[in-house]
């Protein structure tokens, strides 16, 4: 491996040899990490940032964003020696432009969230994969109370039936008892079938060809006014599209019974999970970058190896271990080997 840093006098890495070389600490590469120093092996992690998490980062500040996001890399560089040599070039940009209004504020006012803000399920898998890895001891979570808009009025989203019959749109525009009644009679529907499907007991509560029904039209059926039909669809199935739009591909964008009671399992399942978070979404105190560099800090434990402003420019291979291997095999499945190219800038 050839590795450049920012000068000609960098650090020499000991020990030399390692089972496995990550570069990059995004969310993935540090989950591969701590798998692989969890397994014994012994991991070198690397990465060209002078911080954690990369393009997952929270770290970034508001004044660098669009020079990060814009940030080409540095053409791959040559070897003299015998050894053959696979050139690496990390993907330019994230994106193909950046547009910036208004002043940038401060630096250390707030930090910028890069993939979020994503709320995580109390029982999701993500919150699982921490928990089991013991990653979820380096990083501090909040609760998250949601919110639901309709018509101008902000009101909380049922968690329970305790707060089914407390909730209230606004001061002048209560929910009657009757919406509430019908709201807890199909979240009491929702529960038994997701009982039922986990005992495999093959007695669904919800008939087969409801499961493939529009879950608008299954929510209609069920007597829901329109507006707990908005809450169930958007505040706690969470459709990411506007379920009433008739134009709507079906195939893409419409939700069906199925998959919205899967949603609702999950949802309704994660609540209570965790005595400090009354609902059923958290999200990390200080932003989604919190992530990598838990599942760093978990790998670090276990013996990992970090590295920061190390970029990586090209695989090298000892002249019989090229001959009878050509490099490509080598290659990760999103890379190939340039094979034109300036060095003049590069070091190793």
């Amino acid at each position: 491996m050839a590795a450049a840093a920012d000068d000609s006098s960098a650090a020499t890495i000991e020990p030399s040899s390692f089972d496995v070389v990550v570069c990059g600490t995004g969310l993935p590469e540090s989950i591969l990490a701590a798998a692989c120093a969890a397994a014994g092996k012994t991991v070198l992690h690397v990465d060209p940032n002078p911080f954690y998490g990369s393009h997952f980062s929270s770290s970034v500040p508001p004044h660098a964003l669009p020079s990060f996001l814009l940030s080409s890399a540095s053409p791959p560089s040559t070897h003299s020696s015998d050894a053959g040599v696979v050139p690496l070039q990390r993907r330019s940009s994230l994106y193909s432009d950046i547009e910036t209004l208004g002043t940038v504020p401060s630096e250390g006012c707030f930090a910028v969230d890069l993939v979020g803000p994503r709320l995580l399920y109390c029982a999701g898998e993500a919150v699982d994969l921490l928990h089991r890895s013991g990653g979820s001891h380096h990083v501090e979570f909040k609760s998250v109370d949601l919110l639901y808009w309709d018509h101008g009025d902000l009101f909380p989203v049922p968690a329970s039936r305790e707060d089914i019959f407390n909730t209230k749109l606004s001061e002048d525009a209560k929910v009657g008892l009757v919406e509430k009644t019908r709201l807890s009679a199909f979240v009491r529907l929702v529960k038994s079938h997701t009982a039922a499907q986990e005992m495999e007991e093959g007695k669904a509560s919800i008939p087969e060809e409801d499961l493939d029904l529009p879950f608008l039209e299954f929510l209609k059926k069920q007597k829901l006014t329109p507006k707990m039909i908005g809450v169930v669809l958007y505040a706690i199935a969470m459709s990411d599209y506007d379920q009433e739009d008739a134009a709507a591909d079906s195939c893409k964008t419409l939700l069906t019974t199925r998959d919205g009671m899967k949603t609702l399992a999950l949802h309704f399942k994660s609540i209570g999970r965790f005595a400090n978070a009354k609902g059923a979404f958290i999200y990390p105190m200080h932003g989604h970058g919190e992530l990598p560099q838990a599942f760093c800090r978990f790998a670090a434990v276990k013996g990992a190896l970090y590295v920061l402003r190390m970029p990586v420019t090209a695989l090298l291979m000892d002249k019989l271990f090229a001959e009878i291997y050509p490099s490509e095999e080598f290659l990760p499945r999103n890379s190939a080997p340039q094979h034109e190219y300036d060095d003049s800038d590069s070091a190793e």
